[in-house]
């Protein structure tokens, strides 16, 4: 796949992300109705958190977003053990607006470097980035979901 149409679709996946986290409200945000596992909120930090870690800090890139971010919202986390104040929604959709641009930015002619590890058989910073996008897709429709049982609270 050519880095034009690698990164615009990096886009259009995050537009989409974006559109749902402005049908969120603080309100519903923390809301976990019964038979899921984590929150809108969660969902949202968790998109940025693996975005950082598959596109940047499997490519060497330092990550980029704050600290607790990992500790909140990497696998296996749930808003049910969090010790700290999650982000607002107006700092997760700042963050998510500008980390595809930041991934651009950094890794634009770096699509055919090898990782230092392969994941899972992928090896190249283009290959994770594509699944990456996969990653985040996955997420969505969770959210999707989500917000609709919600509505029907």
């Amino acid at each position: 796949m050519k880095n034009e149409q690698l990164f615009h679709q990096l886009e259009l996946v995050r537009e989409r992300t974006i559109q749902l986290l402005d049908l969120v409200t603080e309100d519903t945000a923390d809301l976990m109705p019964s038979g899921y596992n984590n929150t809108l909120r969660w969902h949202l930090g968790h998109i940025a958190t693996i975005q950082e870690n598959m596109c940047l800090k499997l490519a060497g890139e330092p990550f980029g977003l704050p600290e607790t971010f990992p500790v909140l919202f990497a696998n296996g986390t749930k808003p049910a053990d969090w010790q700290t104040e999650p982000p607002s929604l107006e700092t997760l959709k700042s963050i998510l607006t500008e980390q595809p641009l930041r991934i651009k930015q950094k890794l634009y002619n770096r699509t055919e470097d090898l990782l230092a590890a392969p994941f899972k058989g992928i090896d190249t910073v283009g290959g994770m980035m594509g699944f990456s996008l996969y990653h985040e897709g996955v997420h969505t429709g969770f959210m999707m979901s989500l917000r609709k049982t919600i509505a029907s609270l």
